[in-house]
């Protein structure tokens, strides 16, 4: 039995994770009835490991098994930690993501870290984040660098848990996520750095970057945590440290296109250390960004049936139906769909999966695929559907968001509601308009790069409403100029399509045909041939 533990442990290192169960089971299987007293270390390190690597393999009722017997014989609360790790990682990992922050939180109180929770959110925020500041001020990144080792294995356990919880917390509830990343740093402030406090030092600076626009701030901390891994060795939390840098904070910093080769990296790095979530989420991430950037659509839809098939393989349901609005999106635009502006087909249906995510709170989800359609609607010009999406996605806090999500918010609620105010002429639509071009115009003073072309389109089309001709016709040039030397394929094939309207407006057919012939080569560029389609069949000549 003990050899075949050796065996096992060597196959799970390698991440090997269907040889490492058979050598397991093996082992189990010469286990005599009276093992878990004659030899209880031996028993409990089978049954860990036996745990670990059916879900690491998604065999959750396996898994469950061997943790239920390491449940009923365990001699102490300690000796049961790494079974609450694996099963409360299993419920994430099956989509049940309030079970999980319930049985985890649950734990974190046993080992003296409740989390207080209150129907005063905000207040708790403020309170948590001003310690923490506190906590840190003075401090240099050399003394952080320099902290003692944390030695307290019951803290150590806690960080550990509160770095797991902190991912489902993200997905389904914002605050709790930021009361985690608090604890996490003041819990390493008071005891000394391990290495699950890594992450807590990237995730303090999403924080900084999304609710407080603390740019420098939020930069010094990614690059601490970056420090940190590497004096540490801490390669089983690079994909977490990744996923905060390249998502929250650096898309204030550099070009959305410079996070796809590090989130790739972090996908394949994590899954040679066995941790399968983050490299899934690094995967999910990956292919929300390649969307985001205008990568070709067909390259977009494979790379997100190709991961999601790993997904599937893995039993991580949670993060592959985050794929499907972006796999649905594409085969949509690519016209792989009878409704080009419902997120029904290949991929998923639309009212199934947001029935779903609404059953599992998970409104992170529901907000994406109604982010999906609003901008499907409006691509397509039905604006008032388009608005109406809008509206049902309203559903979460935004304000731990990544830049490039809040900023796609915000433009296609401000494009959308100048299309409504040219066709109604109702006061309500430009009010709203303004707020959306007030936000983006903070967005790009920011980082011009990533934001500055959707200013210059949503500029252009409060022109065009006002009747200013003039500055008009020079944004919708000037959007089309910045979304195309930062590759941002999509946005300019939208901007050339929208001054090829306005053009139309102002009678001059000639200029409205260039543009409309340009629009309809850069949606079949990008790969949007059903929208490449739809132009050439409304073409108004």
């Amino acid at each position: 039995a003990r050899l075949n533990l050796e065996a096992g442990i060597k196959s799970m290192s390698l991440v090997a994770f269907a040889p490492a169960a058979f050598y397991l089971k093996t082992g189990m299987g010469l286990l005599h009835e009276n093992s878990w007293s004659d030899h209880y270390d031996l028993c409990l390190q089978l049954y860990e490991s036996y745990a670990e690597s059916s879900y690491c393999q998604g065999k959750f009722v396996e898994m469950n098994y061997a943790l239920q017997d390491i449940f009923d014989n365990a001699r102490s609360s300690d000796d049961k930690l790494q079974a609450y790790f694996t099963l409360v990682r299993a419920l994430g990992a099956q989509n049940k993501l309030p079970e999980a922050l319930e049985t985890g939180l649950f734990f974190l109180s046993e080992l003296g870290e409740p989390i207080v929770i209150s129907s005063d959110t905000k207040a708790i925020f403020l309170a948590e984040f001003s310690k923490t500041k506190h906590m840190l001020d003075g401090k240099t990144d050399d003394d952080l660098l320099s902290m003692s080792i944390m030695t307290n294995k019951t803290k150590i356990t806690a960080v550990r848990l509160m770095s797991i919880l902190s991912l489902y917390a993200y997905l389904s509830d914002q605050k709790l996520y930021s009361l985690l990343v608090f604890r996490m740093l003041q819990t390493s402030l008071l005891h000394g750095i391990c290495h699950e406090s890594i992450p807590g030092f990237a995730s303090y600076g999403g924080l900084l970057s999304c609710c407080f626009r603390d740019i420098e701030g939020a930069y010094r901390f990614g690059q601490l945590s970056l420090r940190l891994l590497e004096k540490f060795e801490a390669k089983e939390c690079l994909g977490q440290v990744y996923l905060v840098i390249y998502s929250l904070i650096n898309g204030w910093i550099e070009s959305h296109y410079s996070s796809l080769e590090p989130l790739q990296f972090a996908y394949s790095n994590q899954m040679r250390c066995g941790e399968i979530q983050y490299a899934m989420m690094s995967a999910r991430q990956y292919c929300t960004h390649m969307y985001q950037c205008g990568v070709e659509l067909s390259t977009v839809e494979k790379t997100c049936e190709d991961y999601g098939k790993m997904m599937i393989e893995h039993k991580q349901d949670l993060f592959y139906k985050y794929t499907l609005p972006y796999r649905q999106a594409s085969l949509n635009l690519m016209g792989r769909s009878k409704d080009p502006m419902r997120l029904t087909g290949e991929a998923m249906n639309q009212d199934a999966l947001i029935l779903e995510a609404m059953d599992q709170k998970e409104m992170t989800l529901v907000s994406a695929i109604y982010h999906q359609c609003s901008w499907l609607a409006y691509i397509f010009s039905d604006y008032k559907l388009a608005f109406e999406m809008i509206e049902k996605g309203n559903v979460i806090d935004t304000s731990t968001y990544p830049a490039f999500m809040i900023s796609s918010y915000a433009f296609v609620e401000g494009l959308v509601s100048l299309a409504l105010a040219r066709e109604t002429k109702e006061a309500t639509w430009e009010t709203l308009a303004s707020k959306a071009i007030d936000k983006m115009a903070i967005y790009a003073s920011i980082l011009p790069s990533n934001f500055q072309h959707k200013l210059l389109l949503l500029q252009a089309e409060s022109f065009f409403l006002s009747g200013d001709t003039v500055n008009a016709s020079k944004h919708f040039d000037d959007a089309i100029k910045a979304a195309g030397e930062n590759n941002f394929i999509q946005h300019q094939a939208v901007a050339y399509e929208r001054a090829g309207i306005f053009h139309l407006s102002e009678g001059n057919t000639s200029l409205a045909s260039q543009y409309y012939g340009q629009a309809h080569v850069a949606y079949l560029k990008w790969g949007a041939y059903c929208k490449a389609d739809h132009i050439r069949f409304h073409f108004p000549f």
